[in-house]
């Protein structure tokens, strides 16, 4: 008796690149849908610094380096000029706070420490004596003040759409330590 043949025929599947990017786009389509249905926003209600155009172009671009920035220079950074980004420098480090013109921009309660290193401003919270808008820090409490910088340059660092460009010269400080002013601090802030 003669044996059947049986004829198996094998169909194999293979993925192609295109079909790979039709299932993630199909998967990010749907999410999009998903998160526009449940938050009004296509990103789950997200508005971090990681959907800004400016931030992705800083930090994808592997040739940048750090800003190296004169006083002279960041005075540019100031809001005034709408196609430069608004910079604000504690001791030294400078940070990109454009995602808040509100309120570092011109008419912003902030605008005093933009384009300028004010560090002394943020240790003393004295926002309405004009010396007070430097990075000169005689006369302050040096523990007040070096636990207060850090902490103003972790919150610029970490803040969801503020971030770090680099770093400003200070000049040699020369003339009269700025009077003392009585400590207002920030709200929120210990004295």
């Amino acid at each position: 008796m003669p044996t059947p043949t049986h004829s198996h025929t094998h169909t194999h599947t293979h993925f192609t690149l295109l079909d790979i990017l039709r299932i993630l786009s199909g998967v990010l389509l749907l999410n999009a849908l998903l998160s526009y249905w449940f938050t009004a926003s296509p990103t789950w209600g997200y508005r971090g610094k990681f959907l800004d155009p400016h931030y992705l172009t800083h930090r994808l671009d592997p040739f940048r380096t750090p800003l190296n920035l004169t006083l002279a220079e960041l005075a540019q950074y100031d809001g005034t000029n709408k196609r430069l980004p608004i910079y604000v420098a504690v001791n030294g480090m400078v940070f990109d706070v454009s995602a808040s013109p509100g309120v570092y921009g011109p008419g912003g309660p902030y605008h005093g420490v933009a384009g300028r290193d004010a560090a002394r401003v943020f240790v003393t919270g004295c926002f309405r004596k004009k010396d007070e808008y430097t990075y000169d820090l005689r006369g302050l409490d040096e523990d007040e003040v070096r636990r207060d910088l850090k902490g103003w340059q972790e919150f610029f660092a970490r803040h969801k759409r503020y971030w770090y460009v680099g770093v400003v010269q200070h000049e040699e400080i020369v003339g009269d330590v700025p009077e003392p002013c009585q400590h207002v601090k920030f709200p929120g802030m210990h004295s």
